[in-house]
């Protein structure tokens, strides 16, 4: 058995050499931020599964053509996020097509305690982050939760760095916008913040 190491570009050689105990630390090593990378983006936690699950089966078919000068993150960081953006818009026109059928059936009617009730804070906050377009939420995910550098975030979406600063701008505006005309966030955050 071959002894552990942190090495990232050692650990991707041995892999392609077909030590599994290799690759199996390497994902390891990058499921958790990617996982929740894609659950911030999406929204969605058996999404951001199977978006985790198809991002290491495509490391694990292009591994003969990995790098081993360089840290695998940047790549997986930019098939996860086209997986997310490819999925979210394929969810999306089936929701679409989903709620042109449903405007056809009677509503159903609620009781007004399901009507009055009220959702967490983190629920709400992750609804206004959901407003924002994909892009500018992606990018907001990244800086902030995964704390990546501008110029990583670039070179993930493949844009230039000042798009990337853009981004956030308006992602920052709009965030901030939707929860100062949603009243109901406001007292909950004045209450947590009190």
């Amino acid at each position: 058995m071959t002894p552990p190491t942190t090495d990232e570009p050692e650990l991707i050689a041995r892999a392609q050499q077909g030590d599994m105990q290799a690759f199996e630390a390497l994902y390891h090593r990058h499921k958790t931020a990617l996982y929740r990378t894609a659950l911030a983006i999406s929204g969605d936690r058996f999404l951001a599964e199977e978006i985790l699950q198809e991002v290491f089966l495509r490391a694990y078919r292009h591994l003969p053509q990995m790098r081993t000068d360089v840290s695998p993150a940047p790549w997986l960081y930019r098939v996860m996020v086209n997986l997310t953006y490819d999925i979210t818009a394929r969810r999306r026109r089936k929701q679409t097509m989903l709620q042109k059928l449903a405007d056809w059936l009677p509503a159903p009617i609620k009781s007004p305690e399901k009507q009055v009730e009220t959702q967490e804070l983190q629920t709400m906050v992750l609804k206004a982050i959901n407003r924002l377009e994909i892009k500018q939420r992606t990018t907001l995910v990244l800086f902030y939760l995964q704390d990546l550098s501008l110029e990583e975030i670039a070179e993930i979406m493949n844009v230039p760095v000042g798009t990337v600063k853009s981004r956030l701008y308006y992602a920052r505006k709009k965030l901030r916008n939707t929860i100062l005309a949603d009243k109901q966030l406001l007292r909950v955050l004045a209450y947590e913040h009190s």
